[in-house]
């Protein structure tokens, strides 16, 4: 699969997890806590797909 169309896909995947997480977190947690958990998850996920694709590459 071409690099550039994975890096779309997996930004687009990561988006949507984000919005989830700023939808879903602050009925479970303190707002601040909530969205300070959302870009947490967010950095977290954007990390590991970043990590696993360049292991796939090489």
């Amino acid at each position: 699969m071409d690099a550039r169309l994975l890096d779309v896909i997996i930004g687009l995947a990561a988006f949507i997890v984000l919005v989830i997480l700023l939808a879903v977190l602050p009925t479970a947690l303190p707002a601040a806590i909530a969205y300070l958990a959302a870009i947490v998850g967010f950095i977290v996920f954007l990390s590991g797909a970043g990590y696993l694709v360049n292991d796939k590459i090489t």
